[in-house]
């Protein structure tokens, strides 16, 4: 049996749209927040909000920091 990290990344919008999926790689959970808010998001404290303020993620089992390293 392995020891593998999950990382579980949640989008949520203002109009109460959301979909969360669970990742084993940094790069796969990169690339699903990247799609919906961007590769440069605004960084709040435990989320990270779109440009337009429309989307937000959240992540368990990373930090924002390494999921959106250009914005930091």
């Amino acid at each position: 049996m392995t020891n593998q990290t999950i990382i579980r990344v949640r989008y949520s919008s203002i109009d109460g749209a959301s979909r969360a999926r669970t990742f084993t790689t940094i790069e796969a959970a990169r690339t699903f927040a990247h799609h919906w808010v961007g590769k440069t998001p605004e960084m709040g404290g435990r989320y990270a909000i779109s440009g337009d303020g429309i989307g937000k993620i959240e992540v368990r089992g990373t930090t924002l920091d390494i999921l959106f390293p250009e914005a930091v």
